[in-house]
């Protein structure tokens, strides 16, 4: 099956790219999928008699029946840099799973696990770029961030800033995956780390407290 957003990417990719890819889940466990696409400046170097917003201008029009029959928003953005923005809305994370074009390309298997309230998703092997495969890319990074309202058990994630878990997947690394485990029935707590930090000084100050009164002590009988 064509991916319909690689095949309305590839023509961008030609000479490598970096595409920020996003994915939301919503606390009804509804997901929002989104995806900023562009060129590199050495893509856009090879249409050098006009815009860049027209070179995306013309590229998008191939697809837009294509991105509307399959109920895709798309928009293309004319800023310093043009981009392209792909979204997407899913009914449930394992409807997000089982469909999404972009996040199932790029990973041998997706195993998604409901344990009760505890979700796992996992990726399984990264594909490297084959040049001889129309439905892949060629990109030089991949960068997928997943924002999640519930407590994060488990993350294998480069960054994390507040509720959004940030992995970068650079080009034929086939070690880098993605584990992400969440807890529905605990809801994110943005003030959880500063909340541990207290209680660590509290302990802290407390444990020297206690070491003043036994030294105390100690130097009061010696001096009697």
């Amino acid at each position: 099956m064509k991916k319909i957003v690689l095949l309305l990417i590839t023509v961008f990719l030609v000479t490598g790219c970096a595409v920020k890819y996003n994915v939301v889940i919503n606390e009804d466990l509804t997901v929002d999928e989104s995806a900023m696409l562009t060129g590199t400046d050495d893509f856009f170097a090879n249409y050098y008699k006009t815009t860049r917003t027209n070179v995306l201008k013309d590229l998008l029009s191939l697809y837009e029946d294509y991105l509307t029959e399959n109920n895709y928003q798309y928009e293309l953005k004319e800023e310093r840099v043009p981009y392209v923005m792909v979204n997407r809305k899913y009914d449930s994370v394992k409807e997000y799973i089982n469909n999404s074009k972009l996040f199932n390309d790029y990973f041998d298997e997706i195993v998604y696990t409901e344990t009760g309230s505890v979700k796992k998703i996992e990726t399984i092997g990264y594909h490297e770029n084959e040049s001889d495969n129309p439905e892949r890319f060629n990109i030089t990074e991949l960068e997928i961030t997943i924002t999640c309202p519930y407590t994060v058990k488990k993350h294998n994630a480069i960054e994390v800033n507040k509720s959004s878990n940030t992995y970068h997947f650079v080009l034929n690394d086939e070690n880098t995956k993605i584990l992400f485990e969440y807890d529905t029935s605990s809801k994110y707590n943005p003030n959880a780390d500063l909340l541990k930090t207290l209680i660590i000084l509290f302990a802290l100050v407390i444990g020297i407290w206690l070491v003043v009164i036994v030294l105390t002590k100690k130097n009061n009988k010696n001096s009697i």
